[in-house]
């Protein structure tokens, strides 16, 4: 399979890159900056998820897309609303391109999830991440009407830990702690896109008791 994944040089993008090629698929790895990837099975392309013109041509010869577009409340050259603006731009090309296989990564406390979000991180999340998780929430409206076959993947509080390789992935939005990996996060979203799981399903993904 090969994969246009966006946001791909930092996080569960570039954690989704790893796993992507461990599992041996190629990848077009998607970024606003370059870097020098360890795989001759990944291609790098720098640009903005904004810019029809350079998200369109980094499709070719995609079977799916993975986006983890997102921004830090210090990230000032990021818009704030770049994961709705980003993911609408890549909907576009993909169904110009007749691309229908879609992964995003968004957060717990989004959506479905929004009542069920840790008492602290619910702190956080209605004053300073108040921009970020309302983008969100745009976002996901929109993956859920863009007529794709879409997976929306939440993840608790990201670290840098490595992969367990037992994640606990909910449908229902339950979580057993409050953190998971991000190297664990990209690995959920590759099964996902390589064996065509939870299509037009919202998945909650923490760490293994």
């Amino acid at each position: 399979m090969h994969i246009a994944i966006f946001g791909a040089s930092r996080g569960v993008g570039r954690a989704a890159v790893d796993a992507a090629v461990l599992d041996g698929h190629s990848v077009t790895a998607f970024s606003r900056t370059s870097w020098t990837p360890t795989s001759d099975a990944v291609t790098v392309v720098a640009g903005d998820a904004l810019d029809p013109g350079l998200v369109l041509p980094a499709l070719a010869g995609a079977d799916a897309v993975l986006v983890s577009l997102g921004v830090t409340p210090r990230q000032r050259s990021t818009p704030e609303d770049i994961c709705s603006r980003g993911t609408r731009t890549i909907v576009e090309a993909m169904k110009a391109s007749a691309i229908e296989r879609l992964l995003i990564v968004t957060s717990y406390g989004v959506g479905d999830t929004r009542s069920r979000t840790p008492f602290l991180f619910s702190i956080f999340a209605k004053t300073i991440l108040r921009g970020i998780m309302a983008d969100k929430e745009l976002q996901e409206r929109e993956v859920r009407a863009s007529g794709l076959r879409w997976t929306i993947v939440q993840p608790l509080g990201l670290t840098d830990g490595p992969a367990t390789g037992h994640p606990y992935v909910a449908t229902d939005g339950s979580r057993t702690t409050d953190r998971i990996s991000r190297a664990d996060v990209g690995a959920v979203c590759i099964d996902a896109l390589a064996h065509g799981k939870y299509i037009g399903e919202s998945i909650a993904v923490s760490s293994a008791p």
